[in-house]
């Protein structure tokens, strides 16, 4: 098939797009990471390819955590040699820390002066240390940080950081399952306000590539709602990975889509994945998919 030149220069313009809004995830540096992670932990050796793959491919950002094991180590190791990623990391979940020696462990970790996006873990560790955010953006945030986020589970969470001007990004969870039915209204709003908005969980930890018949007991009840997935996917003849990571892509108002891998072999299927289009017709399909107990969609209660 022939293409005119503006058509390429298009589709040049989408994988730009596409490829400045994904998120390599961290946690499988250094945590056995995944309901579908059938290899446990990565050896340095292997961190270390990917990272240099990822470069090569244009991936400019990471994320990861000071919970997420030696993650944030390898990734200073990394940038003892090469050129610096841009970093998202989060707070220390440990007690009796505090928001500042949290942050310098995880710069020295990460072999970085400043990171691009520091974050709360949760909505309620957000709340815990409310009074302190002033105290955390006072002669830090261009310093230290570039922006401050909270991760999230709920809708509920989501409306509450809508009006609160401090905070910049917000992080979580959207998918095939969690998806624009269950978001849309409330992320609009969101970036409508000036919020940045990333997404993680594209793959929910890879419960999208298991056997049916290899669901948790826990799980069980999502089993018709991944045949629907399935269906789709055979009949428009696209692999799910592909679907799930497009879908989430095509959202204008995400900015900014976390993925994990477990190989470099995984990074470069992702991102081909990602540079390559699906008709708008198949999100139609998935964004008329709603389930109702949501709490089957919360990796943390799994």
């Amino acid at each position: 098939m022939i293409i005119s030149i503006l058509q390429f220069q298009e589709w040049l313009n989408l994988i730009r797009i596409m490829q400045s809004k994904l998120i390599l995830g961290t946690v499988q540096f250094g945590l056995p990471y995944g309901i579908n992670n059938k290899n446990g932990f990565l050896t340095e050796e292997d961190v270390d390819k990917i990272l240099q793959r990822a470069k090569i491919l244009g991936i400019k950002t990471l994320d990861t955590a000071a919970a997420y094991g030696k993650a944030e180590k390898r990734i200073g190791a990394f940038h003892k040699n090469n050129q610096a990623f841009n970093v998202i990391t989060k707070f220390s979940k440990k007690e009796g820390g505090n928001w500042e020696t949290s942050l310098k462990n995880s710069l020295n970790n990460l072999n970085l002066k400043r990171v691009d996006t520091i974050m709360f873990h949760s909505f309620d560790t957000f709340l815990k240390n409310k009074e302190i955010i002033t105290e955390i953006l006072t002669e830090n945030k261009g310093r230290l940080f570039n922006k401050l986020g909270v991760s999230v589970y709920t809708n509920q969470e989501l409306s509450a950081l809508k009006n609160v001007d401090e905070v910049d990004v917000i992080q979580l969870p959207f998918n095939l399952l969690d998806n624009e039915h269950q978001r849309s209204e409330i992320l609009q709003e969101l970036q409508s306000s000036g919020k940045e908005i990333h997404t993680r969980s594209c793959f929910l930890q890879g419960l999208f590539f298991m056997d049916d018949e290899s669901l948790p007991k826990n799980l069980v009840a999502l089993k018709p709602y991944l045949r629907k997935i399935k269906n789709i996917a055979e009949e428009n003849k696209v692999e799910i990975g592909h679907l799930a990571l497009q879908y989430v892509l095509n959202k204008n108002y995400i900015d900014g889509v976390l993925f994990g891998v477990d190989s470099i072999q995984q990074l470069e299927q992702n991102f081909n994945w990602s540079i390559k289009p699906l008709p708008a017709a198949i999100f139609i399909q998935i964004d008329k998919i709603e389930i109702q107990d949501t709490k089957l969609l919360n990796p943390s209660v799994w």
